[in-house]
């Protein structure tokens, strides 16, 4: 592991706004390009927000492996897809493309410490990561400029391989996202041109009343000419007979679901489904993972971060309110 605190991500400015999804009946190779620096930008973009190269090495959550592993994991899956859909012949660093083509399962029954988990193992320094993931770039575009284009771009398409990465890639965007929230505060950082969302509002919001849905048929399922990438379970047809029921107009807010921390909700077994209160029980929550009061509750860290809390009462003031 280097011992620089300084973190690659943050020697580069990065736009936070998405592309619309390519349609893969007539799609050009630019709209596909832009697609995919949009989607691999984003990506490196969250990662801005960790603060020196030391702290990706750290477990936010005792189920996941290392930040480390994040940043690497989307571009060595696509090296290993195109390689099976046959759009490479050789690969980028087969060292890499093992290391970081599987993760682990986030569910309990994977809590366990393999070699990549535990305190002794060495990973690759940062610069050697952020080097790769370059690298991985350029042989993407390269493919993209490369590669006769003919559409529509079907399952049975090489090009669904490069779809697939763009797909993978987003969806880690989001729990990528989601372990650095989960890191101490004091290893991350806003990171240039962040906009947060609005903190306070001008006033409570309105009532959230339930409204009765009527008894219908829903249809589940995407037709294999849909002209977006899609996963496996995303096809077939299923025609579902619903009964009458009845659902809040607007999600549940923070209001609400306080009122239901206030009111116990975590120490009542019957307000759950057995699997989770099983998870309730194993994280040993009181409160949503990224809500904090001053009671020093068990923050489900990993690795040398076990012990930590994000519920500490110096974040308090002295009327009880979070300091920003």
């Amino acid at each position: 592991m280097a011992n620089s605190k300084i973190q690659p991500f943050a020697r580069k400015q990065y736009e936070y706004s998405s592309r619309t999804l390519c349609d893969l009946s007539s799609c050009t190779k630019e709209q596909v390009k832009e697609y995919f620096l949009n989607t691999y930008n984003l990506d490196e973009g969250i990662f801005a927000g960790i603060k020196e190269a030391q702290y990706f090495y750290k477990c936010p959550d005792r189920l996941r492996l290392p930040i480390v592993f994040y940043v690497a994991h989307p571009a060595s899956v696509y090296v290993n897809k195109l390689m099976l859909a046959g759009l490479l012949k050789k690969r980028v660093n087969p060292e890499f493309e093992s290391l970081f083509e599987t993760g682990v399962d986030e569910m309990s029954w994977d809590d366990t410490e393999n070699y990549r988990m535990g305190g002794t193992f060495r990973w690759p320094s940062m610069e050697e990561v952020f080097d790769y993931r370059e690298r991985v770039k350029k042989v993407i575009l390269d493919v993209i400029d490369n590669t006769p284009l003919n559409l529509p771009i079907t399952q049975d398409s090489p090009w669904w391989s490069v779809f697939m990465g763009f797909d993978h890639e987003r969806i880690h965007i989001e729990t990528s996202s989601v372990l650095i929230r989960q890191m101490p505060i004091d290893c991350v950082q806003k990171p240039e041109g962040w906009k947060y969302a609005p903190a306070e509002l001008d006033g409570p919001p309105g009532p959230n009343s339930f409204i009765k849905v009527p008894a219908g048929k829903a249809v589940l399922g995407k037709p294999k000419d849909f002209p977006t990438y899609g996963w496996d379970n995303e096809y077939g047809y299923c025609e579902v007979d619903v009964p009458e029921f009845e659902a809040s107009k607007y999600p549940v807010t923070n209001r609400e679901f306080f009122q239901f921390v206030n009111d116990g909700g975590y120490q009542n077994k019957d307000l759950w489904t057995a699997e989770g209160w099983h998870w309730v029980q194993f994280r040993k929550a009181v409160h949503p993972t990224f809500w904090v009061c001053d009671q020093l509750c068990n923050s489900g860290c990993g690795g040398d971060l076990s012990s930590y809390s994000h519920c500490q009462p110096k974040y308090f003031s002295s009327n009880g309110h979070i300091y920003q």
